[in-house]
């Protein structure tokens, strides 16, 4: 029986030693996870972080385009209306002759011209319509000037010199288109409330 007892003794050590052996094994395996992990840990904070900072980046293009194309839009949409304004101007002129303050404006376009020319040797181009209340105006002011009646205009006249060096453009279209260059940015102001 001392047989059957050193077998089980063996088996029982062998068992004994086996459980150590995969208890060690268990113990480093767990080491080796831990281990990997940790090593991995950083490289997937990493790897995350970049990635979030990709999306970051393709998100701010993306709003950045979207804001600039939405601003072009805008401006487009505001340019539109800013000529319409003006492309609806004449047709508001049409009727500037019929208003009793047409008289005084007229007087008034007439004495920045011949202040700028003198009132010597001018040449006073006009609408036909304004033929008559523009010799009033003249001889009102006891001014002598050429009248010559060859513009179609919703008012206002040109002012030469009898050389025709010098030029001054007040007809109300002209005014409008000088307005429209020189007070775009109040007119947005005034449209778009900016």
């Amino acid at each position: 029986m001392a047989i059957d007892d050193l077998i089980k003794a063996v088996e029982l050590s062998g068992q004994e030693r086996i459980s150590e052996i995969m208890e060690r094994s268990n113990t480093e395996a767990a080491e080796i996870i831990r281990e990997a992990h940790a090593k991995n840990e950083p490289i997937r904070d990493r790897l995350l972080e970049d990635s979030k900072q990709l999306v970051e980046i393709q998100k701010n293009k993306l709003l950045s385009a979207a804001r600039e194309e939405s601003r072009m839009e805008v401006a487009k949409t505001k340019s539109e209306i800013f000529q319409k304004v003006f492309e609806e101007s004449p047709r508001l002129l049409g009727s500037v002759r019929e208003d009793p303050k047409y008289r005084e404006n007229l007087k008034v376009m007439l004495g920045e011209a011949l202040k700028d020319l003198g009132n010597n040797d001018v040449v006073l181009h006009i609408d036909i319509r304004d033929e008559a209340l523009l010799k009033e105006i003249l001889n009102e002011l006891k001014i002598t000037a050429d009248i010559v009646p060859d513009l179609t205009c919703a008012g206002g006249l040109n002012a030469y010199t009898r050389d025709e060096r010098f030029v001054i453009f007040n007809t109300l279209e002209s005014r409008l288109k000088k307005a429209k260059e020189i007070y775009r940015p109040e007119i947005f102001s005034i449209l778009f409330g900016e």
